[in-house]
């Protein structure tokens, strides 16, 4: 393996494989250095005892149109959620769905005990108001999310029942204080795609878009130790590369910013039952548990979550005090209330760095470049796996068009 390069890629999570695969394209020489033993970063699945436990509970949307296009969807085999949710509000569920796509569940959106006659024509109008959205096409003052809806004119019923506890879940902060411009922007991926996960867990997303690049371009386990100059890396076991440009991606920006990027936390408990509930292809949402924020019955989604013939559930909790073996029992027992049936604990994630803090005005930071060295990552665009492509392929287009 060469220790001269062209580009020197510093991370393998989405932004990362993105810059390798456009430096395939571009004939560009490279090297994509890793400092774990996967590639994905924040994307990613765990497979154990007959089951996928992804890291942390996420999705793909089908409007994601730049990841979709590098990716090879028929061996990806989407598994798709229901549109909407089911909410659970005084023991009972109520459906919010999209009439539109999901014709069957008109009568429940329609007559849910959720939506004011206001609130069904404010969220159509919010709908297409926002088709073709861009961030950065947005010249609006930013405001938080909560702040835009209240100001927006829905109820205080539809927020805190349907987009506090649903967007808390996106965003993984339960006060909506995020930037209403990724708000906009999620709402209407939401509305124009569907959420859907890959048959055999979310670690197929980079894996298949690592495809067609030679695994001899990729070294694991290499960690960067500090950037010497432009031009000159060193790694923790002494290693040197002297790179023409180097890209750093992600949290590895901090070798030469300093500062760390702020993320939202998340602690996600798996499941097995042999209970599947009805409308369990919908994302569930608990305004009113303490600590319950949503639940997928994967299973319900992809069979191939579980070769164990049960049914894998996972619970994502937003914010917790107490301590984590009381977290399970508690959780366990809601469970146990609220859907009948057995629930046995599998397994549990604490994920400090689960999606991206993005506060009002976030969208206001530019890009950066130090002459070679260059820097992607979702965190320059906005916190989503298109954000990561997308930054991965500005930078590259950046730099082929100034190579020397």
């Amino acid at each position: 393996m060469h220790y001269r390069p062209d580009i020197l890629i510093i991370g393998a999570g989405i932004s990362g494989i993105t810059c390798a695969k456009k430096c395939r394209e571009y004939n560009l020489d490279y090297l994509l250095l890793e400092k774990s033993n996967r590639i994905g970063g924040r994307v990613g699945s765990i497979y154990k005892g007959g089951y996928i436990f992804d890291i942390g509970f996420q999705v793909f949307n089908t409007s994601y149109d730049f990841t979709r296009s590098l990716l090879d969807l028929d061996q990806l085999n989407l598994q798709f959620f229901k549109p909407g949710a089911l909410i659970y509000d005084d023991e009972k569920f109520n459906i919010i769905s999209d009439p539109m796509r999901d014709l069957r569940q008109i009568f429940n959106t329609l007559f849910s005990r959720v939506l004011t006659i206001s609130d069904k024509l404010k969220i159509l109008q919010l709908k297409y108001s926002l088709k073709n959205y861009l961030i950065e096409n947005d010249i609006t003052k930013d405001k938080d999310t909560l702040t835009f809806l209240e100001d927006y004119g829905f109820s205080k019923k539809l927020i805190n029942n349907f987009f506090l506890p649903f967007f808390s879940g996106v965003f993984l902060e339960k006060k909506l204080r995020t930037s209403s411009k990724f708000f906009k922007y999620v709402f209407s991926k939401f509305s124009s795609g569907l959420a859907c996960i890959p048959a055999k867990g979310m670690q197929d997303i980079p894996n298949n878009l690592l495809k067609k690049i030679n695994n001899d371009t990729i070294k694991y386990e290499s960690e960067v130790k500090e950037i010497i100059t432009e031009s000159e890396v060193k790694l923790t076991d002494g290693q040197i590369y002297r790179p023409k440009k180097i890209i750093l991606t992600g949290d590895s920006q901090f070798l030469i910013s300093k500062k760390d990027i702020k993320y939202n936390s998340v602690k996600t408990l798996y499941f097995c039952s042999d209970n599947k509930p009805i409308n369990s292809e919908y994302i569930h949402i608990f305004p009113k548990e303490p600590y319950i924020n949503n639940i997928a019955f994967l299973t319900s989604v992809s069979r191939q979550y579980s070769k164990n013939n049960d049914n894998l559930i996972s619970v994502s909790v937003i914010e917790s005090k107490i301590s984590d073996i009381d977290l399970i029992t508690h959780v366990k027992d809601r469970l146990v209330k609220i859907y009948g049936g057995n629930f046995n604990f599998l397994k549990y994630f604490d994920i400090a760095k689960a999606t991206l803090y993005q506060p009002v005005n976030y969208f206001n930071q530019k890009s950066y470049k130090n002459n070679n060295i260059y820097f992607s990552g979702d965190y320059l665009v906005h916190g989503s796996i298109e954000g990561s492509v997308l930054s991965g392929i500005k930078v590259l287009d950046d730099i082929y068009k100034n190579f020397r």
